[in-house]
């Protein structure tokens, strides 16, 4: 009952101050999404300035994921029990905090060090912010602020080039600095706008869950983003997969018995959350491998410099903040399924177009067009698929399904992203004569393999997306007395 009258008074809130709330939980979310591309332009700088080698500049990369990706469900369910504003402004004191450091590091130690706390920040602001979205919006206001979440997503990450690229020609550690300013007016902001919520305790909480998912997760993280140097069939790799299947394995038998669930398992007999989640993951997969093997192509196949490659995606970024924040008016026009399926069918094609681009191409000629239309439907795939995991989900399981949404996407992009550079990698040393150097005739075949990739797992997120219910998210009701086990009912499917 407590939990759903904080939800009364969280709606009556934020009714009052949506736009400014919005602008607190959808900016959280644009830092951390242009920290992911502004932070990989300035690797060749800190590289030079610090003295790294190759390995250790990886982990300026790893580190950050895998605090973020190992940590996403816990910060959401920290922010359940101990109310999620208290954990949004925590964890942007943390991000911010930890990204003065990384500015300010004096060699590779503290920087790995420093990144790798930002991933913790990050985890507890992501999470909580998008369940503070599911929890005290429903139908159609929830649909624009996802939508909105996911177009300010799409929209960081082109911008995170073109900003690194600039930012990198002062310094590399501005690109770390500039979240320090941008945290804290929302810090300013979110004092008088975020409302708290909360979700009450049923028993003790669940500290072996929490270990179990935390350590789990953080493998699998290491294991895949591990694949770039080694072999996915090398012992190693192997060795942790299946420790992390066994982790996350005895997680879920734990989880059934567990007073006080991290994730409660009955969420995932709703079609909506583990179909939805399943669409979630491939559309993040979709996304990092364009984002990759676009900057790689461009690059090395047409050479251009990193800023002029920014340039290049900030079509890709208007067409995907284009689709994106229309993705609500689309669902009301054709549903929410015909929308997720249009949107992937699109990056599908745009992708096969892609594919098609030859070693000596031109940008105008060759990824204009396609990049563009690209855009414009994963735009509308990812907000869609941000929407779909979210419907019927009552405010005492918005940490869950947020936590569960934020995982899903993430740590489904890095392994559709590390399973697709090593099938271009391959596809390169197949094309490339023994003993020698990969040209960039070879480096374009396996760039063209990684778009054909792309596009497979864009069709397979579209056959996954027709597995969603046509029901649509209703619109907000009036709330009625609660009964006392309300707050343990299942989810509407």
């Amino acid at each position: 009952m407590t939990a759903l009258a904080g939800s009364r008074t969280t709606g009556s809130a934020v009714r009052r101050g949506s736009g400014l709330l919005l602008t607190v939980l959808v900016g959280a979310q644009f830092m951390i999404s242009l920290d992911a591309t502004i932070v990989n332009v300035a690797l060749p700088s800190i590289k030079q300035d610090l003295g790294m080698g190759q390995t250790s500049l990886g982990w300026v990369v790893n580190g950050y994921a895998l605090a973020f990706g190992g940590l996403l469900l816990l910060g959401a369910r920290l922010g359940d029990v101990f109310g999620r504003r208290r954990m949004l402004f925590i964890g942007t004191v943390v991000f911010a905090l930890s990204s003065l450091w990384c500015g300010l590091a004096g060699g590779p130690g503290q920087l790995v060090a420093a990144r790798a706390l930002q991933g913790v920040g990050a985890a507890l602001m992501s999470p909580v912010a998008m369940a503070i979205v599911i929890a005290t919006m429903d139908g159609q206001a929830r649909n624009r602020a996802l939508g909105l979440w996911g177009a300010m997503s799409g929209l960081a990450g082109g911008l995170g080039m073109l900003c690194g690229g600039l930012l990198s020609q002062l310094s590399w550690r501005w690109n770390f600095l500039v979240n320090v300013p941008i945290s804290v007016v929302l810090l300013t902001v979110a004092v008088g706008s975020v409302p708290e919520s909360k979700v009450p305790r049923n028993g003790r909480p669940d500290v072996l869950g929490a270990l179990l998912s935390t350590a789990g997760l953080s493998l699998l993280v290491y294991a895949v983003v591990r694949t770039r140097e080694t072999s996915w069939t090398a012992p190693s790799t192997l060795l942790m997969l299946a420790c992390s299947a066994a982790l996350l394995a005895g997680f879920a038998g734990w989880e059934r018995r567990a007073a006080d669930p991290v994730v409660p398992l009955r969420i995932l007999r709703s079609r909506t959350v583990s179909a939805g989640n399943a669409v979630t993951a491939l559309t993040g997969g979709v996304g990092q491998v364009t984002y990759y093997f676009v900057t790689l192509y461009v690059q090395q196949a047409l050479g251009y410099r990193p800023l002029t490659s920014g340039l290049v995606f900030l079509p890709i970024s208007a067409a995907i903040f284009l689709t994106s924040t229309r993705a609500s008016a689309l669902i009301r026009a054709i549903g929410l399924r015909r929308a997720l399926v249009a949107g992937l069918a699109l990056s599908a094609a745009s992708l096969l177009w892609l594919s098609r681009a030859p070693a000596d191409g031109h940008y105008v000629a060759d990824m204009l067009v396609p990049s563009v239309l690209w855009g414009l439907g994963w735009g509308l795939a990812q907000a869609t698929s941000f929407i779909a995991p979210a419907q019927g989900v009552r405010p005492d399981l918005a940490g869950v399904a947020s936590g569960l949404i934020a995982t899903t996407y993430r740590i489904g992009g890095a392994i559709c992203l590390a399973a697709m550079i090593t099938t271009a990698a391959a596809r390169t040393a197949h094309v490339t004569p023994a003993g020698a150097t990969a040209g960039v005739a070879a480096l374009a075949s396996g760039f063209r393999v990684a778009f054909l990739g792309g596009a497979a797992l864009a069709l397979l997120g579209l056959l996954l997306a027709l597995l969603l219910p046509r029901l649509e998210p209703p619109e907000p009701a009036p709330v009625a007395a609660s009964r006392a086990g309300d707050a343990q009912d299942e989810p509407a499917r």
